[in-house]
């Protein structure tokens, strides 16, 4: 009796120290294995990068054409911190440089939370192929949609439906070149997420390139601001 209650708390233990073993080593192998996450970082990263360097022939944009600085962004239509984005910078950004001429930002695809990221990626090139004047309504709109990852809505279906509500946009030509052109759209996202691995491979969303400046994480819009003025004086 007396050695039956020895061993019990020694074999507890023994578990114990082998379930913390354990969890230290899958959270390690977990930051190795998958560094794409959404990023909140707290400032600019060092990391160097040039905007003449980013492929924007095709991509989604708003703006001047040959506005003087332009902004590439990097994003995908689950993450929270992308919302946080567009919900409280993004909308000051357009106010101030976008409508004023000064800046044209460029919507790029890192779609990697799940299957409703890659149908929204989809989507998100057909309805730029067939109403670009539409294009921006649609993605605040999907972005006013967005709920947990992969946990409810965000399927072509539920996609398709809201696009039905937004005028200017043709649900059935957007549904058809979602499946015809499906490929041929994966590859352009697929070039869009090799890119900014080139750049930090440890890259999360959002992520921004500014002239020669690469922003990680929803940062506060001063950190914008301090970088447009910059390329604005030069």
């Amino acid at each position: 009796m007396e050695k039956n209650n020895y061993i019990v708390p020694v074999s507890i233990l023994i578990a114990g120290l082998i379930i913390a073993g354990s969890v230290v080593y899958y959270a390690e192998r977990s930051q190795t294995n998958s560094p794409k996450t959404p990023s909140n970082d707290a400032a600019p990263t060092t990391i160097s990068a040039d905007i003449k360097n980013i492929n924007t022939d095709g991509e989604a944009y708003i703006g001047e054409k040959n506005a003087p600085v332009v902004m590439a962004y990097w994003f995908d239509f689950q993450c929270p911190f992308c919302k946080r984005f567009e919900e409280n910078t993004l909308p000051a950004l357009v106010e101030k440089y976008v409508k004023t001429g000064k800046l044209k930002i460029v919507f790029k695809d890192l779609q990697f939370l799940g299957s409703d990221s890659i149908t929204a990626g989809l989507a998100k090139r057909a309805v730029w192929e067939t109403a670009p004047k539409h294009y921006f309504e649609w993605q605040t709109a999907m972005f006013n949609k967005q709920d947990g990852e992969n946990t409810g809505w965000g399927n072509k279906k539920d996609i398709i439906n809201l696009i039905k509500t937004i005028p200017g946009l043709d649900a059935q030509k957007i549904s058809t070149l979602m499946d015809e052109k499906k490929q041929e759209y994966q590859n352009k996202m697929n070039a869009d997420e090799t890119e900014i691995a080139k750049i930090d491979p440890r890259a999360g969303t959002p992520a921004f390139v500014i002239g020669k400046q690469y922003i990680s994480g929803a940062q506060p819009i001063q950190v914008f601001v301090n970088v447009i003025e910059k390329e604005l004086s030069k």
